[in-house]
């Protein structure tokens, strides 16, 4: 695989958000883990569209420290985070969806922003940062899931050349018990 991926790291540099307030984008080091950990946790309980309760992000900080250290080490994983001063505000990851010969083509993208920067155009960056740091690791297909009825996601990911290819009714429980659907999401990245 050395052949076909590349590491995943970003410097730090800045971006500016819709309303001209900069912040630093970069990779997450083991450093970051108190923060990244933190962030996890707080945004688990700003919004329903995502996949676990607060109270469900049991790791440690030595663990998240641990999955950090592995984004930086490994040639196919990628992990950015954007920063205000030093609370992480947003973060994008890409990750394979199998190492054998057959999936290996395929990677997921995760995207996750605090419900305090919503609409400044950071999902928006994060998403474009995951779709690079894909094809920059020779992925051929960029992959994602999406609740339903999310349609500020939805929005997004269209907009950035997403297509549905399927749906998983009933895919997420509530604690009220509710269900959501789940809209899973590709993106070609093939070179022509």
């Amino acid at each position: 695989m050395g052949d076909v991926f590349r590491v995943m790291r970003v410097e730090e540099r800045k971006i500016t958000t819709k309303k001209g307030v900069d912040m630093k984008l970069r990779t997450p080091t083991a450093d970051d883990a108190e923060k990244v950990l933190a962030f996890r946790r707080d945004v688990a309980g700003e919004t329903i569209y995502l996949t676990r309760y607060p109270y469900e992000i049991e790791n440690s900080v030595e663990k998240e420290r641990d999955i950090i250290s592995n984004y930086q080490r490994a040639e196919h994983l990628g992990m950015m985070a954007i920063f205000d001063g030093d609370k992480v505000i947003g973060v994008t990851s890409v990750s394979p969806v199998g190492l054998n010969f057959k999936t290996r083509h395929r990677a997921s993208a995760e995207l996750v922003v605090r419900k305090e920067y919503w609409n400044l155009g950071l999902g928006s960056h994060l998403l474009d940062l995951a779709i690079e740091m894909a094809e920059n690791c020779g992925y051929e297909r960029l992959e994602l899931s999406v609740f339903a009825d999310n349609a500020r996601a939805l929005r997004l990911y269209k907009k950035k050349g997403f297509v549905d290819c399927g749906q998983i009714p009933q895919a997420f429980k509530m604690m009220d018990g509710k269900y959501h659907d789940e809209i899973l999401m590709s993106k070609n990245l093939w070179r022509h």
